[in-house]
């Protein structure tokens, strides 16, 4: 009889769908700091809290967001769900208050990154952020 419950047992785990069981990870591309000036006027949108903006690095690019004045996030682009996707792209949603990949629908709240709607279950990758005077850097250290 035991023997019978490990068989149906390891049939089960076999068995099981490998979307549920297996996530993709985010791929890691390194990349130099990215020094800001936050006086620059491309910056204007950090000047207040909620604000973001897109900048270049990473898999497919990074959202910086300002959650406070002595707090910044940076978020990469590359969703969560499927990064190897083509398609796998984040972006600020048009009310500014959440982000979101147009491909599978999935939505991540400010400033954590976790996901809150959709099928993505991980947070977005979160890089280093150091911020001295008006100077932010991001690094590629992961969070």
């Amino acid at each position: 009889m035991n023997k019978l419950v490990l068989i149906f047992g390891a049939i089960w785990i076999v068995g099981c769908d490998p979307e549920e069981t297996f996530e993709e990870s985010i791929p890691f591309v390194p990349f130099a700091e990215i020094g800001i000036n936050l006086t620059n006027i491309e910056f204007n949108d950090l000047k207040f809290d909620g604000g973001f903006v897109e900048i270049g690095g990473g898999v497919r690019g990074i959202i910086l967001y300002r959650e406070n004045i002595n707090t910044y996030h940076a978020y990469e682009k590359n969703c969560s769900y499927l990064p190897n996707e083509a398609c796998a792209l984040v972006e600020v949603d048009v009310s500014g208050l959440f982000m979101t990949d147009n491909c599978c629908g999935s939505n991540f709240n400010f400033p954590s990154g976790q996901p809150f709607a959709g099928p993505a279950r991980q947070p977005l990758r979160r890089y280093r952020t150091m911020l001295s005077g008006n100077q932010l850097t991001v690094t590629s250290d992961i969070l």
